[in-house]
């Protein structure tokens, strides 16, 4: 798309999301609805993080330190409505404290678990749709056929440099054939994205960020009674997906209390109606005639996710809280693989290919709090868990040799993260003279163990002869990683707290031993070897109230990250080319800073952000050292990124709620030093804008997102893709039908705009027959128009 077609669109989509909600607006003078906001409070802990969490749209439990005495004084100010507002949210990852978002020095946005049912939200990629300058790639190439998502990207980076939490566990990282799609959002309390780095509170991994899961707790689903449950019915246009979820509570005794939730969602493979048969500027290779499918089609696919939450909640005095938990997933994918039917270069000709993926992520954890009443601590939270993940990879081919001799093809991969987690946060508020202190410290460390294993057998059904093939595809050395990290943050209250300095350090270590089986193909030179790091890292953070509504901030943080053992150990000899180890890469390394201002007025907020980071040792994959048949992994010797954040919210009327939110950003890189600057590869000028409108008299919400984006005019190779500019309008209403019963409905990309995600910027223009067969570009077109609804019943 041009620029000029872009911004018609962008001009059309906005203009008729406007009218569409003015007129509603116009029609009937209801008072606003506050949506999407979760009620009564919560004695929960998640992660090792709080006992007894205030609701997320409860501006009267904002923070534990003290609030500055102008702003305590000041009547609470009214909330602004609209989805995705940050207005009296309340984040418990940014600084390990229940904090309001808008009074901690950094940039977070929350995503409430109703938000989450009301916007038909249910995979990584449609949670980013509202939260510009965060993105999430579909894969769609032949190393992953099942449509996963690769992780998300935070300012410019993305993968396994931002770090995922369910719960405060870890989240496995991703390989190169494997995925990072491990998340379920049923039963979700809430979602935080922190944006930036958070390796000082956090640990390795959380180089540009966060992404914390918090599920449901007892007492999210009880609110005070002794019996409560919801149960919940969901489609989806976009991939034919249908949702069964129910969750049920009680209480026991006035000590023990229990809850029990499952959910079932199966689906088809994602229709993307805007895509070109063609293949676009790709052009279109497949063989119609063999079986294979035009370039706009996606294989197909059956998809089931089975998910199970259960929690055992003991309170057996004021002082202690005990938490029992088991989280179950369990996702298969079957998939009709038909890209490589017919003949192929080596005269063998394919005739069917079935592949089928198992994904598992379990969670098993014991955590307990302690608030004692000598008052030595004001808090002690203890998390153990045994997170391990699991991803079994199968496939059957079958086809004819050259010498028209039958076969069958069995390829079969298995990759294990099994992590052991401890996680010890301490609390201590205290005042020193006319100062006021929160020290937040503890322990945060996992020892997980990787395997990895690959095996092709191919069985001749004319001879009866069987081959084995070992070690293919991205082979590396199994390993055990250990962490063992201490830190310690300092908030400090100066001038009857208008003031906030948060200074922070951790002592990070990391060893990760080698273990290779015996199909692991040594290189001279670059054998597998013990590599173990220690580093101190910094922040320091400050918050200055100017007023009751005016406030500024500023935050500099630092962050690093491992070598992954692929990245250190991956060892597989090809017949053309050959991946070899890089065991000497160095740990990625990040300083950041961040500067803001807020506003809290009458009807609404604003918050404007500025951020650099500067990455050092950025490591890049598949590096081809010249004049040789080589692909291994590099340190590059810097990647910068700077931009700037903007949301806010505000109420046009007692009606009329606005919400708005951009990100923009631009960045360099530099493969040695020395070397000249070339792009990064970023998300575009992004910026979503919303209108909410209420009929209380109905019982009724009606809401329209429009998400726009401007091209992108560079990509860090000179013939990387550069999408076009866009604007689509999303609608949704929702309806509370009954006390207990509530309807959601939504309609996205109304106009059916066709666009591409902001991942395929970057893509080759210049591709190879077998890339346009195997990866089109234009699987990365957005959906067309889709709907969706729901129905939710609570009691």
């Amino acid at each position: 798309m041009s620029v000029a077609p872009g911004r018609d669109a962008l001009w059309l989509a906005s203009v008729a999301g406007l009218a569409l909600l003015c007129a509603a607006a116009g029609a009937s003078p209801a008072l606003a609805q506050t949506v999407g906001q979760t009620a009564g409070q919560s004695g929960s802990q998640t992660g090792g993080q709080t006992a007894a969490k205030p609701a997320s749209g409860s501006l009267a439990a904002t923070t534990a330190a003290p609030a500055p005495a102008a702003a305590a004084e000041a009547a609470p100010l009214p909330e602004a409505g609209g989805l995705i507002t940050q207005l009296s949210r309340i984040t418990l990852f940014a600084d390990r404290q229940e904090t309001a978002v808008l009074d901690v020095p950094a940039h977070v946005s929350v995503v409430t678990g109703e938000e989450l049912k009301q916007l038909g939200i249910s995979d990584m990629q449609q949670l980013t749709r509202y939260l510009p300058g965060v993105t999430v790639q579909r894969q769609t190439s032949a190393t992953d056929p099942f449509n996963t998502f690769s992780g998300f990207t935070i300012r410019g980076v993305g993968g396994n440099r931002v770090q995922m939490q369910v719960d405060g566990s870890r989240v496995a990282e991703r390989i190169t054939d494997g995925t990072r799609d491990y998340l379920d959002f049923n039963f979700v309390r809430q979602v935080e994205v922190v944006r930036g780095p958070a390796s000082v509170l956090w640990g390795a991994d959380a180089l540009g960020g966060v992404v914390a899961v918090e599920t449901l707790d007892p007492e999210d689903v009880l609110k005070g009674r002794k019996m409560g449950g919801e149960g919940r019915v969901a489609y989806d246009s976009f991939n034919s997906s249908g949702l069964a979820s129910g969750v049920f509570a009680q209480r026991w005794s006035e000590t023990f209390a229990v809850m029990a939730a499952v959910s079932r969602q199966a689906a088809k493979e994602a229709k993307l109606s805007n895509a070109r048969a063609d293949g676009g500027i790709y052009g279109c290779p497949r063989v119609l005639s063999a079986g294979q499918l035009p370039c706009d089609k996606l294989d197909p696919i059956n998809a089931d996710s089975y998910r199970g939450l259960f929690k055992f909640v003991w309170t057996p005095s004021n002082e202690h809280r005990l938490e029992a938990s088991a989280d179950l997933l369990r996702r298969t994918t079957d998939v009709d693989y038909t890209r490589t039917r017919g003949v192929q270069t080596n005269g063998n000709v394919i005739t069917g290919y079935d592949r089928d993926l198992t994904l598992t992520r379990n969670r098993f954890a014991l955590e307990h709090s302690w608030t004692p009443d000598s008052g030595f601590l004001d808090e002690l939270k203890t998390t153990f868990a045994y997170t391990p993940h699991k991803y079994d990879r199968k496939g059957v081919q079958t086809g004819r040799n050259r010498a028209g001799q039958g076969y069958v093809l069995q390829d079969y991969l298995s990759y294990k993260e099994n992590f052991f987690e401890l996680d010890v946060q301490a609390t201590k508020r205290f005042d020193l003279g006319s100062t006021d202190h929160e020290l937040t410290f503890g322990f945060d460390g996992d020892y997980s163990r990787v395997d990895y294993t690959r095996l092709d057998r191919t069985t001749n059904l004319a001879t009866g002869a069987v081959t084995e093939a070992r070690a293919g595809g991205f082979n590396f050395a199994n390993s055990d990683t250990r962490r063992a990290d201490v830190y310690a943050q300092h908030k400090i209250g100066l001038f009857d707290n208008k003031l906030e300095l948060t200074p922070g350090l951790r002592l990070a270590t990391y060893r990760i031993n080698p273990r290779p089986n015996p199909d692991y193909k040594v290189v001279p030179g670059s054998e597998p070897r013990v590599r173990e790091d220690t580093a101190l890292l910094k922040s320091l953070g400050a918050l200055y109230h100017i007023d009751d509504t005016w406030s500024v901030w500023g935050k500099y943080g630092e962050g690093f990250k491992m070598p992954t053992a692929q990245q250190l150990f991956t060892s597989v000899p090809g017949a053309s080319f050959d991946q070899i180890p890089a065991p000497n890469l160095k740990p990625e390394k990040v300083r950041s800073l961040e500067a803001g201002v807020r506003a809290q007025i009458e009807r609404g907020y604003l918050s404007i952000t500025g951020f650099r980071a500067d990455y050092t040792d950025f490591i890049e994959s598949f590096y081809n050292p010249p004049g040789t048949n080589d692909y291994t992994y590099r340190n590059l010797s810097e990647v910068a990124v700077w931009g700037v954040e903007v949301e806010g919210a505000y109420g046009l009327t007692q009606d009329l709620t606005a919400t708005a939110s951009v990100a923009w950003q631009k960045g360099t890189q530099k493969a040695a030093a020395g070397a000249a600057s070339t792009p990064h590869t970023l998300p575009p000028l992004t910026a979503v804008l919303g209108l909410s409108y209420a009929l209380p008299q109905y019982n009724l919400t009606l809401d329209a997102m429009t998400r726009m984006a401007a091209p992108v005019y560079e990509t860090s190779s000179p013939t990387g893709f550069k999408p076009g500019g866009y604007a689509v309008l999303d609608v949704f209403a929702s309806w509370q039908v009954t006390e207990m019963a509530s309807l959601d409905l939504g309609v996205k990309n109304v106009f059916d705009t066709r666009y591409f995600e902001a991942s395929a910027a970057g893509m080759t223009t210049r591709p190879t027959s077998a890339i346009a067969n195997q990866n089109p570009l234009e699987l990365q077109t957005g959906p067309g128009r889709t709907f969706q609804a729901s129905f939710n019943v609570k009691f």
